[in-house]
């Protein structure tokens, strides 16, 4: 084994003497023939082992201004990934369990300088590190100009997360090479966490109550589930997403069923409750009708047009918000008809006229999900898939009239540093933001009854109802602090919904610590008011 070329580190490093790679020896030949240089990337476990390959094979890049690159040509063994780099500055994404911390997503972008081909070899563990002290630093100071005080407590560990990362850079071996990078980032990631706790905490004191936000769920089993189910909702939920699935809201052609919806929109009006509409148009096969499917694309046009106007008609301003589309931006479950980019783009509008059609003052909400686009990277590069911030950018510049931007967050392996900064990256189109749908596990057990019977992700501990309730709180205060972020809604009320142990009461509707610190958040921000 020999130590890295020093040469090799200085872009990371600033000249400071690190280990960047432990084997500089030549790329493989069966990358193919292409005359593009080829780059090196290592990384270890915590135990200062190769990474397992079906690690580094998630590990993909993405331009500075976050959006994926579709894999280049790549090579990946144990511990080892060599790829052709793209042909400007970019950064890196490592999915890597973090002791002490959790399975946790890390980006790699050398200051926010991107890499090029002269930084290779490239030690990931140490990459990420220092990208990550980095980003909360800058982060931080930042904050501090609009007058958050970093506490203590976070500048300490920030110290030692600089202190972890030289020890690293100088270490001799992998093993302890990736031991203190480990710590370092352990440190960092805590750091940010709670940095970003902190600042929002400030904006909320400095900004005050927020009469009019919207905390929502779906209130898909009213009223089967009784008046134990109906009396959890009231009591925290002011905004209450309806169900208009066309697949099971009209089975049959012209004969759509409305008395379930009509009955919610009594309950929710004699409540107090504002209802949304939740999606009229979505080319899921769970929003298409077997007659509906075989149409050619004009005649499914005239279609959806009539089925949204008519909705939003009936309704008027008893349901002021709609989902007027839903995940039209190359998810593949999301486009059983196969519709192109430009196709999809056509469909948004008509959704946006259709629905002012039916009743001209209504909230129009475009729907997206997946909103870090990792798909994009995995996916062929011609034609090229569009993430959702493209997909939202687009229908911006080519003046498709909507009013909000809804974004679905089910990502428990994401840390909230980067929750904020993606939040933060979405407000820069300049619209409203409503967090459409969310949730993450109280159980680590196998669920019954839902799409996705083993619960994802580790954030910190294994989920619990504790491990639920702080990410609950983190985000909601992420989130009320914000004052571009409208709305929140979770999904679904109890267990037994679409995520696995998701809700914030239990199947027999006995509340979950979540549902008892969402409550008293909501009694805390009340009483700025006063």
């Amino acid at each position: 084994m020999t130590t890295m070329d020093r040469r090799q580190f200085l872009a990371m490093t600033s000249g400071t003497a690190a280990l960047l790679a432990y084997n500089a020896s030549d790329p493989p030949l069966s990358l193919g023939s292409t005359s593009a240089p080829r780059i090196k990337l290592q990384a270890w476990t915590a135990a200062g082992q190769p990474m397992p390959t079906q690690v580094l094979n998630q590990t993909f890049f993405l331009t500075l201004a976050d959006e994926p690159i579709p894999n280049p040509p790549r090579q990946v063994e144990k511990g080892t990934l060599w790829s052709v780099p793209p042909s400007f500055p970019f950064a890196i994404v490592l999915y890597l369990s973090v002791q002490g911390f959790g399975n946790v997503v890390l980006y790699a972008d050398n200051q926010g300088r991107g890499y090029t081909p002269s930084d290779f070899p490239l030690n990931l563990n140490l990459a990420c590190a220092q990208s990550r002290l980095g980003r909360v630093r800058r982060a931080i100071a930042t904050w501090q100009q609009q007058g958050y005080q970093c506490s203590s407590q976070i500048q300490a560990q920030l110290r030692q997360a600089e202190t972890f990362l030289q020890q690293a850079l100088a270490a001799s071996t992998p093993k302890e090479m990736a031991a203190l990078a480990n710590d370092s980032l352990r440190e960092s990631l805590w750091a940010g966490e709670a940095a970003v706790f902190a600042q929002a905490q400030y904006q909320i004191s400095c900004r005050g109550h927020r009469p009019n936000f919207l905390f929502g769920c779906n209130f898909f089993r009213h009223p089967e589930a009784g008046l134990a189910y109906d009396q959890r909702f009231k009591k925290l939920f002011n905004f209450a997403t309806l169900p208009f699935y066309w697949r099971s809201f009209e089975p049959e052609q012209g004969q759509p069923n409305f008395a379930k919806t009509d009955e919610m929109v009594n309950w929710l009006e004699q409540s107090g409750i504002t209802p949304k509409g939740h999606p009229l148009v979505w080319f899921h096969e769970i929003g298409l009708p077997d007659w509906a499917r075989d149409k050619p694309y004009a005649e499914l046009q005239d279609l959806l047009h009539q089925r949204v106007r008519d909705i939003t008609g009936r309704y008027l301003e008893r349901i002021p918000y709609y989902d007027i589309i839903n995940e039209a931006h190359d998810i593949d479950w999301a486009n059983i008809m196969g519709f192109s980019a430009e196709q999809q783009r056509q469909m948004t509008r008509l959704a946006s006229k259709a629905t002012v059609a039916g009743y001209p003052n209504l909230q129009r909400i475009v729907n997206t999900c997946c909103h870090w686009a990792e798909y994009i990277a995995r996916g062929p590069q011609h034609p090229p898939l569009q993430s959702a911030y493209q997909y939202l950018q687009t229908c911006i510049t080519t003046n498709i009239p909507f009013e909000i931007i809804g974004m679905q967050l089910y990502y428990p392996n994401q840390d909230m540093f980067e929750i904020n900064r993606l939040l933060e990256r979405f407000s820069q189109l300049g619209k409203p933001i409503h967090i459409t749908e969310l949730g993450v596990s109280s159980n680590t057990t196998r669920a019954q009854n839902t799409p996705f019977p083993n619960p994802p992700g580790l954030w910190h501990a294994p989920w619990s109802e504790a491990v639920q309730a702080d990410w609950v709180e983190q985000f909601y205060t992420l989130c009320y602090s914000k004052p571009y972020i409208q709305a929140v809604t979770w999904w679904d009320l109890a267990d037994g919904g679409f995520w696995p142990h998701g809700g914030l009461i239990r199947s027999d509707f006995t509340p979950k610590l979540s549902y008892l610190r969402l409550t008293t958040l909501q009694k805390k921000w009340l009483a700025l008011s006063s």
